[in-house]
């Protein structure tokens, strides 16, 4: 005995599921086939090396001894390479306080430093900005979370030369 399913007809509605699956896979296949090659070829002509400049404030000698020049940076969140230092200069924390007849002095804060990086990585600029590596941007006074192979300091970009 056949069954009704086997004699039934494809509807107008069977056939827009179809039409709507067949069109999804499409333009799935078009997005990550397609542009993303475009892109990924089109990131590498651009590139460039630049050099940009950070600060890291209020960490310890520990922290400023393991930062070397030739050590290569990475990006915490994405683990995207955004450069290689080419420079460590270190200063000793300086804070405000109120002495005390009311005065406002500048004195150092024991054992703290700020350090200035110098880093050189492929920078991409687009119209939106500029991309290390084309992925993580890079902007004049934002802080981002970075490693190396021996310290992983909460940085901020200061300048970018190009």
């Amino acid at each position: 005995m056949v069954s009704n399913v086997a004699k039934r007809r494809p509807n107008i509605i069977d056939l827009l599921i179809l039409v709507v699956v067949v069109a999804l896979v499409a333009v799935g296949v078009y997005k990550f086939g397609v542009v993303n090659q475009k892109e990924s070829a089109g990131v590498t002509a651009e590139a460039s090396k630049v050099t940009y400049t950070a600060f890291i404030d209020d960490v310890r000698m520990a922290t400023v001894n393991a930062l070397h020049v030739g050590d290569t940076m990475y990006d915490a969140k994405t683990n995207t390479y955004i450069g290689t230092i080419t420079d460590v200069q270190y200063a000793p924390k300086m804070k405000n306080v109120i002495d005390n007849s009311g005065n406002t002095i500048l004195v150092e804060y024991p054992e703290y430093y700020g350090v200035t990086l110098t880093l050189e990585g492929n920078i991409i600029e687009k119209e939106d900005g500029y991309f290390a590596e084309g992925t993580v941007e890079l902007k004049a006074n934002s802080e981002m979370e970075v490693y190396t192979k021996y310290a992983q300091p909460k940085m901020k970009v200061t300048s970018i030369d190009i």
